[in-house]
């Protein structure tokens, strides 16, 4: 049980790059998709028995050491588990911290606990520091774990009960920054970091420490400290390449779930308003909501309603009299298959590809970087009307997310149509974006330009505000119209993110796919993959995209000889009607000359100086490996990755095996 629960979460960890969606197969446990996190389910208990528990409340949890004076050392919340942990036969470092992890202990119904440690990849921590003040949170020395991965948690199914259920997921920043170091009960580290940042003046009179001041003030200061802690969290785990999300953000994609969820089903959500409603008060849009309806709809993963640490002691004391010695488990785990990602560093990120007449090769070469629709939408979506050569070109924006990127990068977008319209009579831009679910095939007329921005959820899903889109376009396929959209003009920027290389821009993809499927024909190359490993802000994505889409969108206003060359109106007329494996080819190729001159463009050669021979028999699977990246600057701890080349003789019988 141990070794399946340390095997799961290591994969689900995944480096830091936390996977969204269980996709672990272990004999032990089955996983369930529950959309964000994957939840590992042991066997379920069985009439007369306790069930398999796990006595943690997280895999990664510190201890908590009641001193001799009665004062505490480490993590307060986990004082009585460590006490009886260090009773099975636990010995805790020497010497002891506030940061020293629990080891994990865990009871397969109708046995004895096993203890095991926590491997040291997923026990690395976390070192808290704020840019703006390195020596002064450098002195308050805090930590925290990567991920939180809850443990004491169970659920029912038709009356099947199953007592462990733990699942990993990743942190929002307040979790840590506002409660977990925060609370007083807790690490109370907010009087420390006022004192630290010098926000109490102690040079007044009367005035010694943080109790000192008046409420008000008292308050002022503590706010201050809670939000630089905030920040400094979030920061540290960028820099430490872990997957964080930000109150913002997730506030923003609940209240947006539970819209378009009421608006399906006609009301909101079962929430507990004490979990859902965001620290940080009136600021974050959650917390206007008020209260949720409350009730608790089954199958629903919940707390055990048993302690496991008590029902050890009721076991105890029914066994034998003979020494009972708990299971010390020393799990030998191969190390994981390296997994396809991408580097998260904003330093480097190298390839290998090269185009050298349409044939893949080269050297490495390291870059640095600084369902169909049954009801009518609940607003007017855009109509795009057939277009004469001498009317506007229609323009229209629409985005499709479950969180706030994609919005945010559709409404800069708006705004730059907006502007490059003032200066061209041909370009007329639609007032408002739209989520992807408004875009019906009956508002889609020849000539139009439909810009869409598509983020991805799950493992590549397409979000919540595009299932009817793609569903609409599924239908239109199924009824076997050869073209059942008349041909228009479309872009998309894929907002994906690289370190999720098996998914990455899976939704923006799906929808390119359908959208040539109903006659759109691309724009400025169609589907613009963009990288939120690198582009970390909706500004920076825009400008990479914005270099390309402009002019074809000038081109197209413009009514340029050159555009109807290239496309005349018998050929826009016609649509991809009837598509050749010569034109599927042609297509292919040109694709991959225009990614080559990109990669050219953008990346720097390297050149591999050494490899250590001795080095990966020491590190199975590890290669050490020198690069001379010239006079281009490398940080240190930064990320660099480096992928196979592919031969010409390998690529040649890739393609003869496919015909």
């Amino acid at each position: 049980m141990a070794s399946e629960l340390i095997r799961g979460m290591r994969e689900a960890f995944n480096d830091g790059n936390v996977l969204p969606t269980g996709n672990t197969r272990v004999s032990a446990m089955m996983i369930l998709d529950l959309h964000t996190l994957p939840v590992f389910v042991f066997p379920p208990r069985q009439i007369d028995s306790r069930g398999p528990m796990i006595w943690n409340h997280q895999v990664l949890e510190f201890a908590g050491y009641e001193m001799n004076d009665g004062a505490m050392l480490g993590d307060p919340n986990s004082t009585a588990l460590t006490k009886a942990i260090i009773e099975l036969g636990w010995t805790p470092p020497s010497p002891r911290s506030r940061w020293d992890l629990l080891p994990l202990v865990v009871m397969a119904d109708g046995d004895v606990p096993a203890i095991i440690e926590v491997p040291p990849e997923l026990g690395r921590l976390v070192e808290i520091r704020h840019p703006r003040y390195k020596a002064e949170f450098e002195k308050l020395d805090l930590k925290w774990v990567t991920v939180p991965a809850l443990t004491r948690l169970g659920f029912d199914i038709g009356g099947v009960q199953y007592t462990a259920a733990p699942f990993i997921g990743w942190f929002m920043d307040a979790e840590i920054g506002v409660r977990d170091l925060a609370d007083t009960f807790r690490y109370n580290a907010l009087p420390d970091i006022a004192q630290a940042l010098g926000l109490i003046d102690t040079t007044l009179e009367g005035i010694e420490g943080l109790d000192d001041l008046p409420e008000y003030e008292r308050l002022s200061v503590l706010s201050r400290s809670q939000q630089e802690l905030n920040y400094a969290v979030h920061w540290s785990y960028q820099q430490a390449k872990v997957s964080m999300s930000d109150t913002l953000t997730a506030s923003t994609k609940w209240c947006r779930y539970d819209d378009d969820f009421k608006a399906k089903n006609g009301f909101r959500l079962p929430a507990d308003p004490y979990w859902l409603a965001p620290p940080q008060g009136s600021i974050v849009p959650l917390w206007h909501r008020g209260g949720a309806p409350n009730y608790q709809p089954k199958p629903l993963i919940c707390r055990h309603v048993q302690d496991p640490l008590k029902a050890w002691e009721r076991e105890k004391r029914s066994l034998a009299t003979t020494a009972i010695r708990p299971n010390i488990v020393d799990i030998k785990i191969p190390p994981r298959p390296t997994l396809p990602v991408k580097s998260s560093s904003s330093h480097c990120v190298p390839t290998t590809l090269e185009d050298r007449g349409g044939n893949i090769a080269g050297s490495p070469i390291l870059q640095t970087l600084s369902a169909p629709q049954t009801q009518l939408p609940l607003v007017e979506p855009p109509t795009f009307h057939d277009r004469q050569r001498s009317s506007p070109l229609p323009v229209a924006v629409f985005f499709c997310s479950a969180g706030t990127f994609a919005e945010k990068v559709a409404l800069k977008l708006k705004g730059r149509l907006i502007d490059l319209a003032q200066g061209c009579a041909n370009l007329s831009v639609y007032p408002t974006i739209e989520p992807l679910d408004q875009l019906q095939a009956s508002s889609i007329r020849q000539g139009s330009v439909i810009l869409l921005v598509v983020s991805s959820t799950g493992q590549g899903e397409v979000p919540a505000n595009g299932n009817r889109f793609i569903a609409m376009c599924d239908s239109l396929v199924g009824q076997r119209l050869t073209t059942p959209c008349t041909s228009f003009r479309y872009a998309i920027y894929g907002n994906g993110d690289s370190r999720y290389a098996a998914t990455y821009n899976g939704a923006a993809t799906t929808v390119d796919q359908r959208l040539r499927q109903i006659g759109g024909l691309a724009l400025a190359g169609g589907l613009y993959q963009g990288d939120t490993a690198v582009s970390n802000t909706a500004l920076q994505a825009l400008n990479s995209w914005w270099t390309k889409l402009r002019p074809a969108i000038q081109d197209l206003a413009s009514d340029s000889p050159k555009i109807r060359r290239a496309n005349s109106d018998d050929d826009i007329g016609k649509g991809p009607a009837v598509r050749t494996m010569d034109d599927f080819e042609a297509e292919a190729i040109t694709r991959h000359r225009t990614r080559s001159r990109q990669l050219r463009a953008d990346y720097h050669a390297a050149k591999i100086v050494n490899i250590n021979p001795t080095y990966r028999e020491r590190h199975q699977g590890t290669y050490q490996v020198t690069l001379d990246i010239g006079a281009r600057r490398y940080e240190d701890m930064g990320c660099a990755q480096v992928l196979p080349i592919n031969s010409l003789a390998k690529v040649r019988r890739a393609l003869r095996a496919l015909g």
